[in-house]
C-alpha cells in the first residue's frame, strides 16, 4: 500500500503508480475497467474527481496505447448519464477516446456463488465476465451506515437498478433490504479488484451524501494498493474510523484469513 501527498492529480497519480511499478502490469493488460464513485451528480468530495481518472488514463495511454479503457458506473441518486455529463466525465471520455458504460443500460450476466451471504445469485454487467483489469477509484468518504465508503463499498454501483432498485428511491436500494455490509461482502466474492486508487484530495465526513462535510483541513493524499483491503484499512485510519467497526472490511479480512 502506498500513500502520496497531493500535488495535483497528474503529478500525484504518476508518483503513486510509479511506486507501485504499475507500468510493468500494463504490459499484460488488454482491457481496463475504471469504476469511480458517482453516487449522484454532486461535486467532489462526494464523488470521485474526474481529474483523478483522467490522470490514470493519461498514465495508461502514455505507455500502452492499445489498451481498451472503459469507465463503468451506476449512480445511486440520479441517472448515470446525468452524473457523467455534469461531473465532466462525458467530456473526458471524448478527449481521451475512452468508453463510458452505464450499469443500467448495458448487457447483464447472471452468476451464482453458494458461499455468498445474501446474493447467492446475482446480476452484474456482462463486461465483468470478459478478460479485464478492474480498478476501483472511490473518493475518500465516511458513510452513514457502513462507516466508510471506499474501494469495496464502491462495488455497490455495479448492481443494476432493474434488479436491485425499488426498495427505496435509491437506484441500488435493495442492499438496504439485505444489509449493506453483507451486500458488499458478497460483491467482493464476485468481483476482483486488481488495483485500488483512493481520491483523498479532500475527504468527506458526517455523511456520504452531498450534505456531508468536507474534511478541514483537506486530507491531501492519494492512496493506492494492489490489495483493496489494505487500501480501505488505511482509508479508515485517515478518516479517523476504527477499522474493527467496519463490518464489511472485517468480514472480508476474516474470510481471507480462512
Amino acid at each position: 500500500m502506498h500513500k502520496v501527498d497531493f500535488k495535483g492529480y497528474r503529478r500525484s497519480v504518476n508518483e503513486l503508480l510509479g511506486l507501485l511499478d504499475w507500468e510493468q502490469e500494463l504490459k499484460n493488460i488488454e482491457k481496463i475497467i475504471l469504476k469511480p464513485n458517482l453516487l449522484e451528480d454532486a461535486p467532489p468530495p462526494c464523488t470521485t474527481h474526474m481529474d483523478c481518472l483522467a490522470a490514470i488514463i493519461e498514465y495508461i495511454l502514455s505507455r500502452e496505447t492499445a489498451i481498451e479503457i472503459v469507465v463503468l458506473e451506476g449512480s445511486g441518486g440520479c441517472e448515470t448519464q446525468i452524473a457523467y455529463d455534469r461531473l465532466g466525465y462525458s467530456s473526458m471520455a471524448k478527449k481521451y477516446g475512452v468508453k463510458l458504460l452505464d450499469v443500467d443500460r448495458c448487457p447483464l450476466l447472471r452468476s451464482k456463488n453458494d458461499d455468498a451471504m445474501v446474493y447467492k445469485e446475482i446480476f452484474l454487467p456482462g463486461i465483468l465476465s470478459e478478460d479485464h483489469y478492474f480498478i476501483s477509484v472511490p473518493a475518500l468518504k465516511a458513510h452513514s451506515i457502513t462507516k466508510v465508503t471506499l474501494s469495496y463499498k464502491n462495488l455497490i454501483g455495479l448492481l443494476p437498478k432493474k434488479y436491485y432498485g425499488g426498495y427505496l428511491s435509491y437506484n441500488r436500494s435493495d442492499v438496504h433490504r439485505v444489509g449493506v455490509d453483507e451486500a458488499i461482502y458478497d460483491l467482493s466474492k464476485y468481483i476482483d479488484i486488481h488495483l485500488a486508487v483512493i481520491d483523498g484530495r479532500i475527504g468527506q465526513v458526517g455523511s456520504h451524501l452531498k450534505g456531508g462535510m468536507r474534511c478541514m483541513p483537506p486530507k491531501n493524499v492519494i492512496l493506492g494498493s494492489y490489495d483493496a483491503l489494505d487500501a480501505d484499512l488505511e482509508g479508515c485510519r485517515i478518516l479517523g474510523v476504527d477499522p474493527e467497526k467496519v463490518s464489511h472490511l472485517k468480514m472480508i479480512g476474516q474470510n481471507r484469513a480462512g
